[in-house]
């Protein structure tokens, strides 16, 4: 498993989410999935860039 970081924007606001998947594709999808189901919860567009890969012993 590798350790992926996604940078999430909303207008007013940036944090980094850190996703644990065994390739960039499948942790693209979880962080798209993390940021539609946040942008519901929050009523306001969400969105996501990478932003940095640490593999993991």
């Amino acid at each position: 498993m590798t350790i992926y970081r996604f940078l999430f924007e909303t207008a007013t606001r940036r944090w980094v989410e850190i996703i644990k998947a065994p390739s960039m594709f499948e942790a693209a999808k979880q962080a798209k999935q993390l940021a539609t189901k946040r942008s519901k919860s929050m009523s306001t567009p969400i969105s996501f860039s990478f932003h940095h890969a640490a593999s993991q012993a």
